[in-house]
C-alpha cells in the first residue's frame, strides 16, 4: 500500500461524523394564525357591543326612558320584605323593569335592604303590599314608592289625580285634600321636610316662602287614600328627577345671567308658565325676559303681573303677620332681576322655553288680549299702543 493510500484511509477513518440536524418545530401556517386572530377580534367586538348595549339598556331602564306607559299591579309578599333580589324579580316578571341586575346594584347602592345609610338617616327597605306602578317610572321613583308605609285599610284604595302646569303648591295641596290623598295642611307642612334627591342640593338656602315650590312636577299621579304626606311629596320629587333629566340640565349650563343655575332657570320657567300658553308663545315671552336680563341697566325689573298675583294668592293668605321684605323678594316690579324663587310648578314646555328663547324677538315688552293674541314692543311708546289695541279687543269681546 502506498503512502498516499494510507493517508487517504487514515483521514477517512479519522474524519469526525457530522451531528444529526435538530428537527424544527412546526409552526401553524398563516391561514390558521389568521383564523385565530379573527376569532379573538370577533370575541372582543362582540364583548364591546354587549357591554355597550347593556350600559345603554341599563341607563334607559334606570331612568324609565322608552318604556311603555302603562299601569301595572304588583304584589310584594311578606317574605320579600327588604329583599332586593326578590323585589327585582317581581318587577322584572311584571314587565316593569328590563334589567334586574342593574336594579339590584342600584338598590344596594341606595341601601334599600335596610342597611345603615349613615349620618343618622332612617333605614329604608322594600315593604310588602299591593302596589300599582307605572312601567315608565325610573328606579328612584319605584324605590321610593315601594318603601312607603301605608295603613292596611287604605292599601288598595287608589285615586288618580291630574295636576296642571302652573299650579302652585297651595293649589296642589287643595287638590290632594279634595281627592282624599292627605290634608292640604299636612302636605304643605311636609314640604319643609328633608328629602334625599340630588337636585335639591342646587336650591339655595335662602328665605323663600316655600323651598320646594317649582319642583312639584305637574302630571297625572296615582295615590293611595290617606297616604303619608311625606310620601306624596316624594312622588312629585321623584317624577321631577325623572323628567328634568341630565340631558335637559346639560342644555342650560352655558346660559347667561345666572340661568345656568337650576333654581334661577326654574324661577324664570315658572313666570313663563303663568304668562303664556303654547310652547311657541312661551319662547317669545321667554325672549322678552332674556332681553331684559341682558340689558339690566335699562330694564332692571322683569315686571310680570304673575309674581304679584303669587304674593296675593299664595303667600299672604298663609301668613299671620305682614312680611314686606318677603313680598318684595317675590315682586318682579320691586326686586332687580329674578325673584327669590319659583312662583308655580312649571311643565317641560316652560322649562325648555326658558332655555331656548325665540331669537327673532328683540322686544322688551309684551301684552296679551282676552282673545289670546300677544303684542310685542321694543319701546314704551310701542307698548302703550299695544295696550290700547288689547283693551279695544277686550272691550269688543264684552259688548
Amino acid at each position: 500500500m502506498s503512502q498516499n493510500d494510507f493517508d487517504f484511509e487514515f483521514n477517512e477513518d479519522a474524519a469526525p461524523k457530522s451531528s444529526p440536524k435538530k428537527k424544527k418545530k412546526k409552526r401553524p401556517n398563516r391561514f390558521v394564525r389568521f383564523l385565530l386572530t379573527l376569532f379573538w377580534a370577533l370575541v372582543l367586538v362582540a364583548a364591546s357591543l354587549f357591554l355597550s348595549y347593556f350600559a345603554l339598556s341599563s341607563a334607559s331602564d334606570l331612568l324609565g326612558i322608552n318604556q311603555v306607559d302603562q299601569q301595572v299591579e304588583i304584589v310584594i309578599p311578606e317574605e320579600a320584605k327588604g329583599s332586593i333580589s326578590k323585589v327585582s324579580k317581581i318587577l322584572y316578571d311584571a314587565g316593569v323593569i328590563d334589567q334586574p341586575l342593574t336594579f339590584q346594584l342600584y338598590a344596594k347602592l341606595r341601601h334599600m335592604d335596610g342597611s345603615d345609610r349613615g349620618e343618622g338617616k332612617a333605614t329604608r327597605q322594600f315593604l310588602p303590599g299591593t302596589y300599582v306602578v307605572n312601567s315608565r317610572w325610573g328606579y328612584d321613583n319605584l324605590m321610593n314608592y315601594l318603601s312607603y308605609e301605608r295603613t292596611e285599610e287604605s292599601e288598595l284604595d287608589i285615586v288618580t289625580v291630574t295636576f296642571s302646569e302652573g299650579m302652585s303648591a297651595a293649589q296642589i295641596a287643595d287638590k290632594l285634600e279634595e281627592n282624599r290623598v292627605c290634608s292640604a295642611e299636612d302636605f304643605l307642612e311636609a314640604l319643609d321636610g328633608d328629602y334625599d334627591y340630588a337636585f335639591l342640593e342646587r336650591i339655595p338656602e335662602d328665605e323663600r316662602f316655600r323651598r320646594l315650590e317649582g319642583y312639584l312636577f305637574p302630571d297625572t299621579y296615582e295615590f293611595f287614600v290617606d297616604m303619608k304626606p311625606e310620601n306624596v311629596v316624594k312622588k312629585f320629587l321623584s317624577n321631577y328627577a325623572n323628567r328634568v333629566d341630565d340631558q335637559l340640565l346639560l342644555s342650560m349650563k352655558d346660559l347667561p345671567n345666572g340661568l345656568g343655575e337650576l333654581d334661577n332657570l326654574m324661577t324664570l320657567a315658572s313666570i313663563i308658565q303663568k304668562e303664556a300658553g303654547s310652547y311657541e308663545e312661551m319662547c317669545r315671552v321667554s325672549a322678552v325676559f332674556h332681553n331684559r336680563l341682558d340689558n339690566s341697566a335699562d330694564y332692571p325689573y322683569l315686571q310680570s303681573d304673575a309674581t304679584t298675583n303669587y304674593i296675593k294668592d299664595s303667600i299672604r293668605p298663609f301668613l299671620n303677620v305682614e312680611r314686606p321684605e318677603l313680598y318684595d323678594a317675590y315682586d318682579s316690579y320691586k326686586c332687580v332681576g329674578l325673584p327669590i324663587g319659583p312662583i308655580c310648578n312649571p311643565g317641560l314646555d316652560a322649562i325648555r322655553a326658558a332655555i331656548n328663547p325665540d331669537p327673532d324677538i328683540d322686544a322688551f315688552f309684551f301684552v296679551s288680549d282676552d282673545a289670546g293674541t300677544y303684542y310685542y314692543a321694543a319701546t314704551m311708546a310701542e307698548h302703550e299702543a299695544n295696550i290700547a289695541k288689547a283693551n279695544a279687543v277686550n272691550k269688543s269681546l264684552k259688548d
